[in-house]
């Protein structure tokens, strides 16, 4: 038996649709869905396609936040701040049913299929779906993950990275993110377990896709003028196989401290415009500028850039622990 294990799609559709086509040339029997479907240009038809195949899904970080922006449990910042401004793009452009059956899935699960070992699955870490666990930087993290479950099988994503490593008596499997690799490739990467000799065995894959797609998208749908910074961000880390945002973001909550408002969990819009701006022209401002030429290009066309459809606001009342 075969099985594909993906994680933090974000909306890339061109990803989802290789993937899909991938496998299907392969005796793969089932997909495991390790969170983070959502917060790119696609989000709503990335969940249909998951929806339309054979599919364990959990939720990821993503999912919570759009989640609670429906539900109205936000924090007010999150509503009107630069920084959130992707993810409420995401939420304004989701319908409702697709919000409530994000709603149903679960944090974590755990797959018994007949005859073979159980497999949990988590998005960061068996107590915390925001964790992010590096093998190769801090063992004792992935150690303490697989002392908290029973399970000898463990699924991972929210990192990012492909890892497959054994400890413990346990194999640990993060599949890394099906639509951006950060090392320098324009690619993603995914896993395959296949149940051999009594026991699950995994390999993680690159998978390639059209690029150009991606860049359409985010142009087209509206993302890149509507999510900003982030979004832009998001793309040119993509394209380049480079992870801009975590430094980008720590950047500006440095800016934050330094201007007094350490104590805030968010980054103020004044000083995220400043702070977002000098980190694009300190590390990618060719690609920067390339993409807003296109970007305006593509306004000054068409009279302004699309926007998706299903655009509204549609409250969906989420479970109390969320």
């Amino acid at each position: 038996m075969r099985l594909a294990v993906i994680a933090d799609i974000h909306g890339i559709l061109p990803a989802m649709d290789a993937v899909l086509d991938e496998i299907s040339k392969e005796n793969v029997e089932g997909i495991i869905v390790a969170g983070d479907m959502v917060s790119g240009p696609n989000s709503v038809e990335v969940i249909n396609r998951l929806r339309q195949s054979n599919c364990w899904i959990i939720r990821g970080n993503q999912e919570n936040y759009v989640l609670r922006l429906a539900s109205g449990d936000a924090p007010d910042w999150q509503y009107t701040s630069k920084q959130w401004s992707p993810v409420r793009w995401t939420y304004e452009n989701m319908d409702r049913e697709t919000l409530l059956f994000l709603q149903s899935l679960p944090e974590q699960l755990i797959i018994q299929l007949p005859e073979k070992d159980a497999i949990h699955v988590v998005h960061g870490s068996p107590s915390n779906v925001s964790e992010l666990i590096f093998p190769d930087k801090d063992i004792s993290k992935l150690d303490q993950a697989l002392s908290e479950v029973d399970e000898s099988v463990v699924i991972f994503g929210h990192s990012h990275e492909a890892w497959v490593m054994k400890r413990n008596g346990k194999l640990a499997v993060n599949p890394g993110s099906l639509s951006m690799s950060f090392f320098g490739e324009q690619c993603g990467t995914y896993a395959i377990l296949s149940w051999e000799n009594q026991r699950w065995n995994a390999e993680t894959r690159k998978l390639f896709y059209d690029f150009k797609s991606l860049r359409k998208a985010y142009i087209e749908t509206g993302l890149l003028e509507k999510g900003d910074v982030i979004a832009r961000c998001c793309l040119i880390s993509m394209e380049t196989g480079i992870n801009y945002l975590p430094p980008m973001i720590n950047y500006a909550y440095q800016k934050a401290k330094e201007a007094g408002y350490g104590d805030l969990p968010f980054v103020p819009d004044e000083i995220w415009h400043e702070a977002t701006k000098t980190f694009e022209e300190l590390n990618y401002k060719d690609n920067a500028s390339e993409l807003i030429f296109s970007l305006n290009n593509k306004i000054t066309s068409s009279g302004r850039a699309p926007t998706s459809q299903h655009l509204h606001r549609t409250q969906v009342r989420c479970d109390e622990s969320e």
